[in-house]
C-alpha cells in the first residue's frame, strides 16, 4: 500500500466514527437572548445551536435506526416538561465554562439515567446539572468579569420542552440534528 492510500483510508475510518449527542435546543425566543452573548464568549458558538445536552457526546456502533427505538422509547414515557432557566452558574476551576443554570428538574434528571442507561453508555457525572453554555475557555482571572458582563443580559425565563434532539457533526464539525423525537403529553408552545 502506498501512504496516499494509507491516508486515504485512514481518513475514512475517522469519518466512520459514528458521534452523536442528544439535545434540547432553546425555542428561538430564547436563542435569540443568548446568541450574542455566545457570538462574544464561546469559541465554538457557531458549530453549534444553545442547548441543553442530555446525553453528551458519544460513539456508537449502533445503527441509526437501533439508537431511535431506543431514544423514541424513552420519550414516548416522558411528557412535555417545565423547563426553568435561572441563575448563571460556572465549573470553575475544574472546566472553563460559564453556564445559564436549569433549575433541579426531575423529568430532565431521569430522562437523562434513562437515556444513558438505554443506549448502553456509563453516565459521565454522577450528578446532572442541566444547563445552557454561555461562555468557555475565559482564562481564570477573567471568570469574574465575564459572569459580572452576562448576569445582567440573562433573565429568569421559562419554556416547555417539547422535543429532543439526536445530533451528530457533519461538514466543518457543525452539529446538526438527524432525529428530532416529540415528547407524549400536553403539547405547549409557551409557558404562561
Amino acid at each position: 500500500m502506498t501512504p496516499y492510500y494509507n491516508y486515504l483510508l485512514h481518513n475514512l475510518e475517522e469519518r466512520r466514527q459514528n458521534r452523536y449527542a442528544v439535545v434540547i435546543f432553546l425555542p428561538p425566543y430564547l436563542d435569540e437572548i443568548i446568541a450574542p452573548l455566545r457570538e462574544k464568549y464561546d469559541p465554538i458558538y457557531n458549530l453549534v445551536a444553545s442547548h441543553i445536552t442530555l446525553v453528551f457526546p458519544f460513539e456508537s456502533g449502533m445503527s441509526l435506526d437501533e439508537m431511535a427505538g431506543i431514544i423514541k422509547a424513552e420519550t414516548d414515557r416522558q411528557v412535555s416538561t417545565l423547563i426553568e432557566l435561572d441563575s448563571i452558574g460556572d465549573y470553575y476551576p475544574q472546566f472553563p465554562v460559564i453556564y445559564w443554570k436549569v433549575k433541579q428538574n426531575n423529568d430532565l434528571n431521569n430522562l437523562y439515567y434513562r437515556l444513558y442507561s438505554g443506549l448502553g453508555l456509563p453516565p459521565p457525572y454522577k450528578e446532572y446539572q442541566p444547563h445552557v453554555t454561555v461562555a468557555r475557555e475565559i482564562s481564570h482571572y477573567r471568570v469574574m468579569f465575564v459572569k459580572d458582563m452576562i448576569v445582567s443580559y440573562l433573565p429568569t425565563e421559562k419554556f416547555f420542552a417539547q422535543k429532543i434532539d439526536l445530533i451528530a457533526p457533519m461538514a466543518g464539525n457543525k452539529w446538526v440534528s438527524i432525529r428530532t423525537f416529540s415528547l407524549s403529553g400536553l403539547e405547549l408552545s409557551h409557558p404562561d
